[in-house]
């Protein structure tokens, strides 16, 4: 006897609706095509049990020849999420499977946007005319602070942004990983730059009747106007600011500068492992470790340890068992920018 069989029909179809919930909703249609895809290639090939172990193998086998390891990966987690919603088959379970995706990824080395150093961010923020540029710093400013992804920009409310007197509280509520989160701009500690005036600034020539909500519109000659500012804009803001600093390779400073800068600073400063969590709202530890791993600042205490040159802690007292609050406050100014990452879950 199957499992559906003499089930109410309310029942049956609350639970189709349940199980459809399952894959995210802003990349359905794209799980979908890739696992028709799958099922296309399975149909050319006269295989009719197309979920079974060998018949996965033959199918990435074929793939890895055209794609990288990230993307086979992609594919992977797509078609499983398909495959136990439609056929509640679990092909996580298959061992040869994985163990030929991570062979697949040995000496991969995934690309990762450029960063900008604090010394770059201070410059940037002194000599760019603000007539231009000034949507520019405000985007940097708020990005840097808060680890921010592009999309996180883009939505950001204009009620979000919240003056403080002395500093700006800001709250991030549409996050990638569903997790809000809220960090505080201050005054900064470069000579000549005060980022909450330069926010400010921004905020008062803001159009109190947009008819939308979203805090970042469109900025042209010193004036801001009425339209909300797309994605694009600040997927290309680091690479328009890599382009005033005449850096090299400016293709490579991407959407996610922002936030991978944001982190390495942090990073570079000492910060553990749950801060930079905290910080960039990350479930899992791989990423943060990852920061923590690619540090110069960490590689150089490291270095100092092995060869017995003594280093100040990054709380100053000679305490490296500080709480939280007290690191996040000590590290961040510690890095010359003075951003203050107060970072609350929720």
């Amino acid at each position: 006897m199957s499992d559906s069989e003499d089930l109410p029909s309310d029942i049956e179809e609350a639970a189709t609706s349940a199980v459809s919930t399952l894959l995210p909703s802003k990349s359905k249609d794209k799980y979908k095509k890739i696992y028709n895809r799958f099922t296309s290639w399975c149909e050319k090939k006269n295989l009719k049990n197309h979920l079974q172990e060998k018949v996965l193998l033959a199918y990435f086998s074929e793939l890895s020849k055209s794609y990288s390891s990230s993307s086979l990966w992609a594919f992977y987690s797509m078609i499983r999420a398909v495959a136990s919603m439609k056929n509640n088959i679990d092909i996580s379970k298959y061992a040869q499977l994985q163990a030929f995706l991570k062979r697949k990824s040995e000496g991969y080395k995934p690309k990762k946007s450029r960063t900008f150093t604090k010394e770059e961010i201070a410059r940037f923020l002194k000599e760019a005319d603000d007539k231009k540029f000034l949507l520019t710093k405000v985007g940097l400013v708020i990005g840097i602070a808060g680890a921010c992804r592009k999309q996180e920009l883009t939505n950001l409310l204009n009620e979000k942004v919240k003056d403080k007197g002395s500093v700006f509280h800001i709250e991030i509520t549409t996050t990638k990983t569903k997790i809000s989160r809220e960090f505080f701009i201050t005054s900064g500690g470069f000579e000549g730059i005060n980022m909450v005036e330069i926010v400010r600034r921004y905020k008062s020539l803001r159009p109190s009747n947009t008819g939308h909500d979203r805090f970042f519109v469109g900025f042209r000659q010193g004036v801001c106007i009425r339209q909300p500012v797309g994605i694009n804009t600040f997927g290309n803001m680091p690479k328009n600011i890599a382009s005033f600093l005449n850096l090299p390779y400016l293709e490579q400073y991407t959407g996610h500068c922002f936030r991978r800068s944001s982190t390495s600073i942090l990073a570079d400063s000492g910060a553990d492992l749950l801060t930079i969590k905290r910080h960039g709202g990350w479930k899992s530890n791989t990423v943060a470790e990852g920061y923590i791993d690619t540090s110069k600042g960490n590689k150089k205490k490291i270095a100092a340890k092995i060869l017995g040159e003594e280093t100040p802690s990054a709380s100053n007292s000679g305490d490296s068992s500080f709480n939280i609050e007290k690191h996040t406050e000590s590290v961040i100014s510690g890095t010359g920018i003075n951003f203050t990452f107060n970072i609350y879950n929720k």
